[in-house]
């Protein structure tokens, strides 16, 4: 009779296993992590790995940078085979989880995503609902709460700011800081479903209110066709192309609704304007979840109270997506300089007309460039440096 296997030693085995298998997802961890942006090694962003990537895949993003590279390059580095590769490579860019682009010299190049605007948002953006989806939701939000929202925002540089609204009175309004000029300077605007939303489930607002300008987040404009395997295809952009007049009128419906404009924290080249609220949003969870009061860059401008003609209804109060504003002894509204993001927001309630925007008595720092000085100062500030000649992406 054969001798009966240890438990101990079995479970052991089990374990080793799993940890073989598991492996080129720490790798890929690891790689997100050493971004500006940042992603912290934790349980929960494993399993979300493990949603976007099998091994073999996983193992190749690992040995992927921010850059454009051809393939013989990235198998190079993973050590395998240009034919073993390819298939993989071309598998993940028709998921839309790497970037791939065949160019018009015929080398096929590929990057991986920004982790934000970029891998949390391309599930929700390409596919359709599914228990599936709303399990990965789930696993983005713990992920938020216990490591990634505290990355992204506790730092002396903001990922995010704000903008005003297009239809509040404000003075002196500078190109970068007006939402209609980003929209009018931004190449192929497209509208698509809040992915914020889509993944919380937290709040009712109105969803289709994300505006996306060509393929910035995704690596910018490069000559050449999409890597797509139709085999390998799992949805479609859910996003609409839109005049700019359309992406005017889904500003103000945002602002009517109460919702906040927020942009990446760079002048030129905007990726793309987010309709912000407490409930769901990435951006303003860092003020309002995580009580990081400087989570979000305010706009150049901030509320102001005429104390002669506030009648002290406190609607302001609750329409404030930070909690900025308060009312005191007297009964008047009192904004906290410290929360206010200059939104504006706030004055489309104000039946007296006592809230405007005026411009803060010190300006804000916006970097004056583009995308490239973005990382630069990201990387600076959260002690992960960046090579000021090399660009995060052509």
């Amino acid at each position: 009779m054969p001798a009966l296997a240890d438990p101990q030693e079995k479970g052991a085995e089990i374990v080793a296993a799993e940890s073989v298998k598991d492996r080129p997802y720490h790798e890929l961890q690891e790689r997100f992590a050493g971004h500006p942006l940042g992603a912290p090694p934790t349980e929960t962003f494993l399993e979300i790995l493990k949603y976007y990537y099998e091994p073999e895949e996983a193992h190749l993003a690992a040995h992927m940078s921010w850059d454009l590279e051809p393939e013989e390059t990235i198998a190079k580095r993973a050590e395998m085979s240009s034919e073993e590769a390819a298939p993989i490579l071309t598998r993940m860019a028709s998921k839309f989880f790497i970037r791939g682009v065949k160019r018009p010299d015929g080398v096929r190049v590929f990057r991986l995503p920004y982790i934000l605007p970029g891998l949390f948002e391309l599930p929700f953006a390409m596919r359709q609902p599914s228990p599936e989806l709303d399990r990965l939701g789930a696993l983005w939000d713990k992920y938020y709460v216990e490591a990634w929202g505290h990355e992204l925002h506790n730092s002396s540089f903001q990922v995010a700011r704000a903008l005003p609204a297009v239809q509040v009175p404000k003075e002196r309004v500078v190109p970068f800081e007006d939402a209609v000029r980003i929209v009018e300077n931004a190449s192929s605007p497209m509208i698509y479903p809040c992915m914020c939303r889509l993944a919380s489930h937290k709040c009712d607002d109105p969803i289709d209110t994300c505006i996306v300008f060509g393929v910035g987040f995704y690596g910018g404009d490069v000559p050449g066709e999409p890597v797509l395997d139709p085999a390998h295809l799992v949805g479609a952009p859910r996003g609409r192309p839109a005049s700019v007049d359309e992406v005017v009128d889904v500003l103000k419906l945002a602002e009517k609704a109460g919702l906040v404009h927020t942009t990446a924290n760079f002048q030129e080249g905007a990726w793309m304007i987010c309709n912000c609220c407490r409930h769901a949003c990435k951006v303003l969870r860092g003020m309002t979840q995580l009580d990081i009061p400087h989570a979000v860059a305010p706009s150049a401008y901030w509320a102001t109270v005429d104390a002669d003609l506030c009648n002290g209804c406190a609607a302001c109060v609750d329409r404030c997506q930070v909690d900025a504003i308060k009312m005191g002894d007297e009964g008047i509204a009192e904004i906290d300089v410290e929360r206010c993001l200059g939104c504006g927001v706030c004055t489309f309630v104000c039946a007296p007309d006592a809230l405007r925007l005026s411009l803060r008595d010190n300006r804000v720092f916006t970097p004056a460039l583009d995308q490239h000085e973005y990382f630069v100062m990201l990387g600076d500030a959260r002690g992960r440096p960046q090579t000021p000649h090399h660009r995060p992406h052509p």
